[in-house]
């Protein structure tokens, strides 16, 4: 088990997330300890890993420099067999380019380069890939930082349930859950409405699967959206069973752009072994069904690390997604998280993906497609990071916004976060909807209690 001794709660997070990503077979075994000594010159540091001990002394006063050092040497000094390796240095946390864009408007770009490879030891190759994304960031979002709203309305439900999955689902085949949820979404996202009085830049409509409650139940979502003008509608119809003629026809009425099928991958073998019950045929079918009957932009997902997949199996399915042509792939890392099957009956294991990430990168670039954004998670195997890649133009507005806090997101539905963005970039808010179906609806008041209270604070 991994546990700090004597940290500040800034200390406490960052090194556990900092030891996690190097020794992740000591969050569940073993013994891992930090143990810290603070005085009023210095902190000694001793890092005890099962019998090896590990010491050292950091001079000064700021916490924020000492903490930086400390962590410096347990990514760069500390020398153990059960060490992991990783190319992100020290740097923790989901949102690298955030952290990016905050000290390039401090040092400049070449100053940021520098304190990527020499204070937090990123490797140079990522820290040209994190630049390069945030270049591009920049220049599709302008002065745009802190102006707007986008909205993320939450479908809960699913066919089933994958292996790797953590969401807190409901079977869509509970149609009395459905009914009484839609019900309470829809009076929440009128308030919404009403209460921002605008509309928003983007809207996106995530789960869970959407597409999987009846047609006529998510038009009522539409509905309620039809006057608006977003630059960005998205929505998410991962399950390709769930694409048909009727929901593919109602779309075209309202002022949707973009739709996401996610194949995860493209081996049926795979497929199978994570419970996903679909097959490679029918993501073929419902990309063809889309495309002949829309000019939506599409894009879809592939997970690196499912089951025994190899290089070679990467390769696949590359090749049979790149043969659609979508405006959009990302490509997610396998993540063990709490509450997924993978983790419950894996627990924590490492499994070599970087030279998957690494193909990947390349096979998608000489194809014409550029990395856009990208996040990390925890647990993320080979401490890898999920990659949006997109044909020049249409990136994703909302996935930058959402990931970078570029400006607010209001989230609509159950377990959905709210996070309120001020006119200069800053995140001044963060609030979640209740994360299961009975007490989103029981203490339904408290939701609307909150929105009332805060929303329309920074527009």
């Amino acid at each position: 088990m991994i546990r700090i001794v004597n940290g500040t709660d800034s200390e406490l997070h960052t090194f556990y997330e900092l030891l996690r990503i190097y020794f992740p077979a000591y969050e569940t075994s073993g013994e891992l300890f930090l143990i810290i000594d603070t005085t009023a010159e210095n902190k000694h540091v001793t890092l005890m890993i099962d019998d090896d001990q590990y010491e050292n002394t950091f001079s000064g006063t700021d916490e924020y420099e000492l903490k930086r050092k400390i962590s410096a040497w347990i990514a760069s000094e500390v020398d153990h067999p059960n060490k992991e390796p990783s190319l992100w240095g020290s740097l923790t946390g989901t949102r690298p380019i955030k952290f990016l864009q905050k000290h390039r408007r401090e040092l400049g770009d070449a100053g940021v380069m520098e304190l990527l490879t020499k204070d937090y030891l990123i490797d140079p190759d990522v820290a040209s890939l994190l630049m390069r994304i945030a270049k591009r960031e920049s220049a599709l979002i302008g002065d745009n930082w802190g102006r707007g709203y986008s909205l993320y309305i939450h479908i809960p439900f699913c066919p089933t349930r994958c292996e790797y999955c953590s969401y807190p689902t409901i079977g869509s085949d509970n149609k009395e859950a459905v009914r009484i949820y839609m019900d309470y979404l829809l009076k929440e996202l009128s308030f919404v409405l009403n209460k921002m009085g605008t509309s928003p830049e983007t809207v996106y409509i995530g789960g869970g699967t959407p597409t999987s409650i009846p047609v006529a139940d998510l038009e009522k979502i539409f509905q309620e959206l039809r006057h608006l003008t977003p630059k960005e509608f998205t929505l998410e119809a991962g399950r390709p069973k769930t694409i048909t003629t009727e929901l593919v026809d109602m779309i075209r009425d309202y002022p949707v752009t973009r739709i996401s099928i996610n194949p995860q991958t493209m081996v049926d073998r795979t497929l199978k072994a994570v419970k996903r019950p679909h097959s490679a045929e029918d993501i073929l079918k419902a990309y063809k069904l889309v495309r002949e009957r829309t000019d939506l932009q599409v894009n879809m997902d592939m997970i690196l690390g499912l089951a025994d997949e190899t290089v070679d199996d990467v390769d696949y399915t590359l090749n049979k997604l790149c043969a659609l042509a979508p405006e959009n792939i990302t490509v997610h890392m396998l993540s063990l998280k709490n509450g997924s099957k993978l983790f419950e009956n894996n627990s924590v294991f490492v499994k070599n993906t970087r030279s998957m990430e690494s193909y990947a990168m390349g096979f998608l670039e000489e194809k014409g497609y550029h990395p856009y954004y990208l996040y990390r998670q925890k647990r993320i195997l080979g401490n890898g990071a999920n990659i949006g890649y997109a044909k020049e133009g249409t990136e994703s507005i909302y996935n930058m916004v959402m990931m970078e806090e570029i400006h607010t997101v209001v989230g609509v539905g159950m377990s959905a976060t709210t996070k309120l963005v001020d006119a200069r970039g800053n995140t001044i808010r963060k609030f979640s909807n209740f994360r299961n179906m009975r007490d989103y609806t029981d203490r339904f008041s408290e939701v609307l209690k909150k929105k009332a209270k805060y929303l329309g604070d920074v527009l």
